[in-house]
């Protein structure tokens, strides 16, 4: 019998994407941005960001949405904050030079806030808040993007299934991490359940006629976490993201006067240590997190997580150990790679 799935390790992954954006034009230095940050997707157990977005990248580079040589440019800048046009550059391209100058700013005046407009898909992105707490701080992230989502009782998309992300620095350099969209199961993950046909949580998504629906080929819509918790969430992340660089997306997209798809994006960096003694900060944070592991555990529950630790669990032993991708998922990134000459590496199954 056939495998379901094969075997990769992180560098064979990383060196076979990064051949694929190579091929189509990025520069070497920013397709393995782009490679790496999908990669760390698949690591950390987010394969709705990883893998399973290549045909779709490579879609809108096709079709000229995603520029392969962005200029990026600075367009406003204050002693604290920093708004970046994005050149409509891959996300992890545009959040890379986000991280740089939210990090400079903090280390000058405590606090980076940096808006980041007319990007695209932007990855996992707990990957540039955890990088803000690696170096010491405090870190948040929002997101906006077109109208994916509906909007909580309405029957069609009105917000975007944006994301969030924090991130602080615990003792022993860990991290504590959340990461979650205002969709109760968002874009990447209806396409897993696609790919492998899966049904469907109740109340997860609705069909193009703006039904309910379990089965993931009917399934159009994602829908919002906490019904109007989550619309409203995401509405107030396009105010503070979209807005705030003067790249508007929901109203033109909805209007029908702008519907290439763009994404924006907050990133804050908080310089913990000019508020206090970060040693004491990390170890308050890890008390904290230690107190809250020693409350009574509910039937059925081994231990109780801090946000990130299943994250961390599942990078720890697919980076030693290598990954399963499922078999659907490899086959359609093996095709872009036939597609482009790229050589695909040995894989176990």
């Amino acid at each position: 019998m056939m495998s379901d799935s094969v075997i990769i390790t992180r560098e064979a992954a990383t060196e076979l994407l990064v051949g694929i954006f190579e091929a189509r034009d990025l520069p070497s230095d920013e397709a393995r941005l782009v490679a790496e940050g999908l990669v760390w997707a698949d690591l950390r157990g987010i394969e709705s960001h990883g893998l399973v977005r290549i045909p779709q990248y490579m879609l809108r580079l096709d079709k000229g949405i995603v520029n392969p040589r962005p200029q990026m440019k600075i367009i406003r800048e204050t002693p604290a904050a920093v708004v970046i046009d994005g050149d409509h550059s891959h996300g992890q391209i545009a959040l890379n030079l986000a991280i740089e100058k939210a990090l400079e700013k903090a280390k000058q005046v405590s606090v980076g806030w940096v808006v980041v407009g007319d990007t695209t898909h932007t990855g996992a992105v707990s990957m540039y808040t955890r990088q803000i707490a690696e170096a010491g701080m405090a870190s948040l992230y929002m997101g906006g993007s077109q109208p994916n989502m509906a909007y909580f009782g309405a029957k069609a998309g009105g917000v975007s299934t944006s994301p969030i992300a924090m991130a602080v620095p615990r003792s022993n350099k860990k991290i504590l991490s959340l990461d979650l969209s205002t969709a109760i199961a968002g874009v990447g993950k209806l396409l897993q359940h696609k790919v492998s046909n899966e049904p469907l949580g109740e109340g997860w998504a609705l069909d193009s006629d703006g039904n309910p629906t379990t089965d993931p080929q009917k399934a159009t819509l994602p829908t919002p976490l906490g019904g109007p918790k989550g619309s409203g969430l995401s509405l107030m992340f396009e105010c503070m993201t979209s807005l705030m660089a003067g790249r508007a997306i929901l109203e033109p997209w909805i209007r029908g006067e702008n519907q290439r798809h763009h994404q924006s994006a907050l990133l804050v960096a908080i310089d913990i240590s000019q508020f206090g003694d970060l040693d004491d900060y990390c170890n308050q944070v890890e008390s904290l997190a230690e107190i809250i592991k020693t409350l009574p555990k509910a039937e059925d529950v081994d231990e109780i997580l801090m946000p990130g630790e299943r994250s961390d669990a599942f990078y720890e032993e697919r980076t030693r150990n290598g990954y399963r991708v499922p078999l659907k998922v490899w086959e359609k990134v093996a095709d872009v790679a036939d597609k482009y000459n790229v050589q695909l590496p040995k894989l176990d199954k």
